[in-house]
């Protein structure tokens, strides 16, 4: 059982300038558990509920940025998601986006709201994306990079096993990146290119289980989108597309 020790304030990489450079960890959310890709199972969410308050300073608003399908054909949808959350100075005090897969639409959940909502897939700000799952929420989430792997090339045999946001360890003490932000699934999904100050998408493509079990996989094209699916935006709007790939078990 986690002991609900007290942490120092930390500084989310989504509350931080794209300026600095990422963590330089290989492996996506390295330190969170796995599970097999063919069961699913809900969780009852953190056990750390006052860590995870002080480390991730949850914002009583809702989200209004912009979620907008730019394309649908063929089952794979293309999105535009404004995460910029106000920009890297006011980050802190704007919440999280939340995404459902199924419609390819915004969920309007408070930060505090959505840490108990099995309603959303994936939370995107800044920077920084998590699923619903272990110790973000109460979903039966995870996610998996397959580093290399092209998307059109993923089928549901290439995921055996995914991993679920795992952000303290049994004292309830964080797992830290190289700059000091919670790892989460998707941690180090890109590069840091120091000669252009950008931040650009590694080659290959997630494995997402969504909340309620459905399995997908989800490509970032863009940290720096448009609505029309450009490359020419601010950062942190991000283009993804993403494809359903099967319902898992429950």
């Amino acid at each position: 059982m986690r002991s609900l020790l007290a942490l120092l304030p930390l500084v989310l990489l989504a509350c931080s300038g794209d300026d600095n450079q990422p963590s330089a960890a290989a492996d996506a959310g390295s330190d969170a558990e796995e599970t097999s890709a063919d069961t699913f199972e809900a969780g009852p969410g953190t056990s750390c509920t006052s860590a995870r308050d002080t480390a991730v300073a949850p914002v009583d608003k809702v989200s209004t940025s912009v979620v907008k399908i730019i394309s649908d054909e063929a089952g794979v949808k293309t999105l535009f998601i404004d995460a910029t959350a106000g920009g890297s100075s006011s980050a802190k005090s704007n919440p999280w986006v939340y995404l459902k897969l199924s419609t390819g639409t915004r969920v309007d959940l408070t930060d505090k709201q959505a840490f108990d909502s099995p309603d959303w897939d994936l939370a995107f700000k800044r920077p920084v994306i998590h699923t619903n799952s272990g110790d973000a929420g109460p979903g039966g989430g995870g996610a998996r990079f397959l580093a290399g792997k092209a998307f059109d090339a993923v089928t549901v045999a290439d995921v055996t096993s995914l991993k679920v946001e795992t952000w303290f360890d049994a004292e309830c003490q964080p797992f830290l990146d190289a700059i000091g932000s919670i790892k989460t699934t998707f941690d180090s999904w890109y590069t840091y290119e120091a000669s252009t100050s950008k931040v650009m998408p590694k080659a290959g493509t997630f494995a997402v289980r969504g909340a309620t079990g459905d399995l997908y996989k989800l490509e970032i094209q863009t940290y720096y989108g448009t609505d029309t699916g450009g490359t020419t935006g601010a950062s942190g709007n991000y283009v993804i597309k993403y494809a359903y790939l099967g319902k898992l078990p429950k």
